[in-house]
């Protein structure tokens, strides 16, 4: 069976142990900009009218939810990561949510199938991963969110369009990744490259 990159997940608890639970723990360095991520991701439901689930994969410390809790959206959440140390500390700040500390690749079975999931940054960082083995771990995340997935889900990558790249970072050709989605998952996707970040999220809706 598949499973998920480890070194992904020993970059982000190697950030939670030097910086501990706060936005640098979870691999982002300013808060307002993290802020912003989680504003631009809770944009794929701004359509919703009803309560709703929602999957955050790659969850970190769940201030994704503290985010659409905040703005009043009514979510039934649940988080997944890979690092249990990260799960624990979900569970205690968030006791009433759902979350599961399992690899989506080897363990995607014990997933429930939801309206929205949101992958915010796991595709960011690839550590000494090559381009085309973290292609290949984002190709597999996507196909098995998507068979998941009642609505849409949404997720971010490096933006290529940058003055200079971190080789420890995954940058990602727009042209390859809109290839994929029109031949693998769906036809109506929402491409946001505006925001200032050196990167771009992509919404992917089954139904608008």
């Amino acid at each position: 069976m598949k499973k998920s990159l480890i070194e992904i997940k020993k970059i982000y608890e190697k950030d939670l142990k030097k910086f501990g639970p706060n936005n640098k723990g979870v691999g982002w360095k300013n808060k307002k900009e993290a802020t912003m991520r989680y504003e631009i991701m809770s944009g794929l439901m701004l359509k919703a009218k009803k309560n709703h689930s929602v999957i955050d994969l790659g969850c970190g410390l769940s201030d994704l939810y503290k985010h659409l809790k905040s703005k009043k959206f009514k979510t039934n959440y649940t988080g997944i990561d890979l690092s249990e140390k990260m799960i624990n500390i979900c569970k205690i700040k968030y006791p009433k949510n759902n979350y599961y500390c399992l690899d989506i690749l080897y363990d995607h079975k014990k997933i429930p199938k939801v309206d929205y999931i949101i992958i915010n940054g796991l595709f960011t960082q690839k550590g000494n991963y090559s381009n085309s083995k973290m292609f290949k771990f984002l190709k597999s995340v996507l196909q098995i969110s998507w068979k998941k997935t009642k609505v849409g889900l949404a997720f971010n990558v490096m933006s290529e369009y940058v003055d200079w790249k971190n080789r420890k970072n995954f940058y990602l050709n727009l042209n390859k990744i809109t290839d994929f989605i029109n031949n693998n998952l769906g036809k109506k996707f929402i491409i946001n490259h505006s925001y200032g970040l050196h990167e771009y999220t992509i919404f992917i809706y089954k139904k608008i």
